[in-house]
């Protein structure tokens, strides 16, 4: 936990104040150069500036010569270039500085943007969403967390494996006998399946991850009180008939808080990683130089 708070005096701290003072009076903020090529489109510059940028304010602060993963990169690199180096790892980190090695490893750029990224991303205390906030948040975005509605069905299951041949006319046969069945169960009929019950509720989705699309279009529309079928699937052939369907709801916020508050927080995090952003690019100096 006191990392990300260090991450977050360093980058939204000490920075915005530099950047009040500079916008008190003071002529010239920090500066930077940024060499860009030249076939760069406008985005490609803009990221370049704000990864020069982000690079510049972690070196600053050492984070380059303080992360265990930087550290243990560059200790690999080394041990990889010098094998039979007598060195401990400290010499050889020591070593690959001096080399500036980590100013130019594509993995320790990488790591260094990272944690630059979630330094920009920290909620302070006093951001984090109160419990009114998240109920509005779920209220106003019921589409995040809207569960699928359920559908109760009885299934007959004819297998194509078992039957071979003799599958269409069974299928005939069985089709004749639900039809005179009415509202009784069942029961007894068809073949086994793994999971398969002769009544049971589930959603759309799991069916058609289980038995596929044929089957699932069935309950995507369902018709209450009818025998369907035969449904082909992988398996063989399926008859249903839907008993009756619990429409999609969003769960209260007692159920759902976690999922909520991860969602908003999120949220919290990409405006404040832009806004912290913005304030960085608009405190610097950048000077663009085009290579080849």
């Amino acid at each position: 936990m006191l990392r990300p708070l260090l991450h977050f005096f360093l980058i939204g701290g000490l920075l915005f104040a530099a950047k009040a003072v500079y916008e008190r009076g003071h002529s010239e903020g920090p500066r930077i150069i940024v060499r860009i090529p030249a076939e760069a489109n406008p985005a490609e510059v803009e990221r370049s500036i704000r990864e020069a940028i982000l690079l510049r304010e972690v070196r600053r602060y050492g984070w380059d010569r303080t992360d265990p993963i930087v550290y243990t990169h560059l200790v690999r690199n080394m041990r990889f270039i010098e094998p039979d180096t007598p060195d401990d790892d400290l010499v050889l980190f020591q070593r690959a500085v001096e080399m500036n090695m980590h100013a130019h490893d594509p993995v320790v750029r990488a790591r260094l943007l990272y944690r630059a990224g979630e330094a920009l991303a920290y909620v302070p205390e006093d951001q984090v969403p109160s419990r009114e906030e998240l109920e509005a948040h779920r209220q106003a975005h019921r589409d995040r967390f809207e569960r699928e509605g359920r559908v109760r069905f009885q299934q007959v299951f004819l297998s194509r494996s078992k039957r071979g041949d003799a599958l269409a006319g069974d299928a005939r046969e069985m089709q004749e006998r639900l039809s005179e069945l009415g509202d009784a169960r069942p029961s007894g009929l068809g073949d086994p399946l793994p999971g398969l019950r002769t009544e049971q509720s589930t959603t759309p989705s799991d069916v058609k991850i289980s038995y596929g699309l044929d089957l699932w279009r069935v309950f995507e529309e369902p018709v209450t009180g009818v025998w369907r079928g035969p449904i082909s699937s992988v398996y063989g052939l399926h008859f249903v008939k839907v008993i009756d369907t619990e429409p999609a709801y969003v769960p209260p916020l007692e159920i759902i808080g976690a999922e909520v508050r991860a969602d908003r927080l999120r949220e919290i995090r990409e405006e404040l990683r832009k806004e912290r952003m913005a304030a960085l690019r608009e405190a610097y100096r950048v000077q663009i130089e085009t290579v080849p």
